[in-house]
């Protein structure tokens, strides 16, 4: 659930919703000109991405051992992950008439607005 609504998809990293992001993109964008200016926007957000996880690592490679009190790690997580996002393929919005889009499209959104969720894909019933 986010604000009220269903989201249902398959959770993926966010390197690879960054390069579906690029496709769906690139798909839609059918001129050589825009192209070149797309693939450099979303690689330099997947490059930082990237780099931020390698940085987050290396500090809970650090920690690892090191006895802090709940609060304290939970500050540390949080001063190194200040936005925290989930990221799904194929995502649609379920409504009591069905599911929108149909065909589910790369999806991101902020974890602090996550209030449930659920293991497995929504679908219709096969009955």
């Amino acid at each position: 659930m986010v604000n009220g609504q269903t989201v249902t998809g398959r959770l993926i990293s966010s390197k690879e919703w960054f390069d579906l992001q690029a496709e769906t993109l690139k798909a839609s964008v059918q001129t050589d000109e825009a192209e070149p200016g797309l693939h450099t926007l979303f690689e330099g957000w997947a490059e930082t991405t990237r780099e931020y996880n390698e940085e987050l690592e290396q500090v809970q490679e650090a920690l690892d051992g090191v006895e802090l009190p709940n609060q304290y790690m939970k500050a540390v997580v949080e001063a190194e992950n200040p936005v925290g996002f989930i990221h799904l393929q194929g995502a649609r919005v379920v409504y009591s008439n069905g599911f929108v889009p149909t065909e589910g499209v790369p999806w991101r959104g902020r974890m602090e607005h996550v209030s449930g969720w659920n293991l497995g894909e929504l679908g219709t019933s096969r009955r």
